[in-house]
């Protein structure tokens, strides 16, 4: 045993010596030539209240829950160009014995992320489509409890962090969700809904981080008259989360809470738990 303990502290050390920090790179950055990453990230969702017409929470009579993991894969073609994959699983459930659990792959598919200047290397954009390959995710045979929107989805993201000091940053993201509706599915038309996040981050050591975040959620579409009106529905989110570099620029634990605290009629006024797993690979 104390052979492996140190080798693995030898290991760390050359690791330490090798490779940037962990913290470096954010979601902005890019993969140099045959760098990756694996990361690894579940979302626990749960509600038992909803936001009233007047923005108050009432009960809803019964608990929901909602289990995506999400787990996505990149690769690093040059420091302009990185290309992935991602695959998400859900399950839903809730508290009645009306419907049954529903679980299912609700997207898989191709990412490309690109850095469009060299002179702004913490700008960076990334294009996801997702397949939904989940039978009947809505639940619209009234058997199985709604899932996910029976849908394709087109998710374009923009990143942008800015340092602030040797201890902290900022980092911000706006997405653009575009779901491509089946011939299955409740909604009639294809529909919009657009995501705006802020986070700040706190580095307390080389290994540890703490983050607030906070994110703006609107739909585009009025579901009950199908038609595109803009800003139609909405929730807010906010949270604190902890990453802590397990084995230093290598792997990485993350955990993260968030409560939803501000929402239109209908939305959920729930919390959710994640756990994330990032493995960095550098040559």
């Amino acid at each position: 045993m104390r052979i492996i303990l140190v080798a693995l502290a030898v290991f760390t050390m050359q690791l330490s010596f090798s490779q940037s920090n962990l913290q470096s790179y954010t979601p902005s950055i890019l993969f140099k030539k045959g760098d990756w990453e694996y990361k690894t990230f579940q979302n626990l969702y749960t509600q038992t209240k909803q936001f009233d017409a007047s923005g108050s929470k009432v009960d809803k009579g019964l608990r929901e829950t909602f289990f995506t993991s999400i787990n996505q894969f990149l690769y690093g073609i040059n420091g302009q160009i990185n290309v992935g994959i991602d695959v998400w699983i859900k399950s839903s459930n809730n508290s009645a014995d009306a419907f049954s659990p529903s679980t299912g792959l609700t997207g898989i598919g191709p990412k490309i992320k690109i850095a469009p200047f060299k002179d702004i290397p913490r700008l960076s954009i990334q294009s996801t489509f997702l397949i939904n390959t989940s039978d009947d995710p809505e639940g619209v045979d009234g058997s199985r409890y709604f899932l996910e929107w029976d849908a394709n989805l087109w998710l374009n993201q923009f990143f942008f962090d800015l340092p602030l000091n040797d201890k902290s940053q900022l980092f911000f993201q706006q997405a653009f969700w575009y779901r491509m509706t089946k011939n299955t599915s409740s909604v009639d038309n294809n529909f919009l809904e657009t995501q705006t996040s802020v986070f700040y981050s706190y580095f307390p050591t080389s290994r540890w981080t703490i983050y607030g975040m906070s994110e703006y959620f609107p739909r585009h579409y009025d579901l009950t008259n199908e038609n595109g009106e803009a800003f139609f529905s909405y929730f807010i989110q906010s949270g604190i989360g902890i990453k802590y570099q397990l084995v230093p620029n290598l792997i990485e634990l993350e955990t993260l809470y968030t409560n939803f605290w501000k929402g239109s009629e209908g939305e959920g006024a729930g919390e959710t738990i994640n756990l994330g797993i990032r493995v960095i690979r550098q040559k």
